[in-house]
């Protein structure tokens, strides 16, 4: 069922109605709503990473999104933004959509109600780990960090360990996991010598142990 409703799948549907869309390359840090052609826009990410930022709170990482994540859901639910997103890779496209044309192919056509819960579920599984992290103690807040991540964007290598993207830096794990750079830096230092977490190359990655007993722990959606 979940390949039948993939923003791949999304694309093909749009196409097949004639609905067409604005494609655009962000460079790394450039706000995805500064050049956009209409602030009521509905964007798609098609490639990279983006980190989102909670408008209320600027400095506060809600979490980084992967390709497939509708980056203005709100815009839909008639909402001012929530979020500020951010290009965190080298290069990003997303596919920007007019409003009315999202709103005609999705709510018009009950063969394509999947879309929607789909793009709500792939949304709600960010929001739904970064609270589970807020609740988390402090001493293990990077721990966890590492570990939401690694199930939301990380990717298996052949040895059955997870690897986050090179995206993926200090700087955003002491975002996303809310510590002071003190606190993250003696995290680290244990995780590190308890072999939980090991640098690869330019970013981390979490050994086949870690992830095996963290598949057995975590709930999820």
């Amino acid at each position: 069922m979940k390949e039948l409703f993939t923003y791949k799948e999304f694309i093909k549907m749009m196409q097949k109605y004639g609905i067409k869309h604005k494609k655009r390359k962000l460079k790394r840090n450039e706000n995805v709503m500064t050049n956009t052609s209409n602030p009521n826009s509905v964007i798609l990410l098609i490639k990279g990473y983006i980190s989102s930022y909670t408008c209320e709170s600027p400095e506060t990482l809600l979490s980084v999104f992967e390709p497939g994540v509708f980056l203005s859901y709100s815009i839909l639910e008639d909402l001012p933004p929530l979020v500020t997103n951010i290009a965190l890779s080298e290069e990003c496209i997303v596919y920007e959509y007019r409003k009315e044309d999202i709103e005609y192919a999705l709510s018009l056509f009950p063969e394509n109600f999947g879309f929607q819960y789909f793009f709500l579920k792939k949304i709600g599984r960010h929001l739904y780990y970064k609270a589970l992290l807020n609740a988390k103690d402090h001493q293990e807040k990077l721990y966890y960090a590492i570990k939401y991540l690694g199930k939301l964007i990380g990717e298996k290598d052949g040895k059955g360990n997870i690897v986050l993207p090179s995206e993926i830096t200090i700087k955003i794990l002491i975002e996303y996991s809310t510590l002071s750079k003190a606190a993250f830096y003696r995290q680290r230092i244990r995780l590190i010598e308890e072999e939980i977490l090991k640098p690869h190359k330019k970013t981390f990655l979490v050994p086949k142990k870690v992830v095996k007993n963290s598949e057995k722990q975590l709930t999820s959606i």
